[in-house]
């Protein structure tokens, strides 16, 4: 058997032209990029900087909140006022002028309005405006009415189911 002699090594130039001219041009590109990128990357913090800068100054963010978060500080505003309404107050000025004919049957305060409107039941119409008189009694309140009111008929008792609107006074 014959040896074999395999030559990868072909007779040419060491470094090819074609070769080198292409990777001086990608390292030439790289580093115009790298500098374009500086540079952006400066101006963005200039800019970033200068924005902050008029922040502090005017005491109010430059930009005007998203949609969403608008609605979510809108809600979240709601809520502190609810919170804020003197909810144990009007409870307690509502209970304390109950009378035992009479039950609470529900409560609907409007916050914008600084009205409560009240949904009983009394035995009869008596009770309902010993009720009213009470309530009319308490300095929580500047003043109170009735919107409705109807005997049940079909219950044997015949109960009054009444409804008030009483306007309280705003804290001062």
């Amino acid at each position: 058997m014959t040896s074999l002699r395999l030559d990868f090594q072909r007779s040419v130039q060491p470094f090819p032209v074609a070769g080198t001219v292409l990777l001086s041009l990608a390292i030439g590109i790289t580093v115009l990029t790298g500098g374009y990128y500086y540079r952006l990357s400066t101006d963005s913090k200039a800019l970033e900087d200068s924005l902050k800068q008029i922040e502090q100054t005017a005491g109010t963010p430059a930009r005007s909140p998203h949609p969403e978060i608008r609605g979510d500080i809108k809600q979240a505003s709601e809520v502190l006022r609810q919170l804020t309404l003197p909810w144990e107050d009007l409870f307690q000025a509502v209970e304390s002028s109950t009378i035992p004919q009479v039950t609470l049957l529900g409560m609907e305060p409007d916050l914008e309005k600084h009205v409560v409107n009240i949904s009983c039941e009394a035995k009869d119409i008596a009770s309902m405006l010993n009720f009213m008189k009470r309530l009319e009694a308490r300095q929580e309140f500047i003043a109170v009415y009735l919107q409705n009111h109807q005997i049940q008929q079909r219950d044997p008792e015949r109960p009054v189911r009444f409804s008030l609107i009483a306007f309280w006074r705003a804290a001062a």
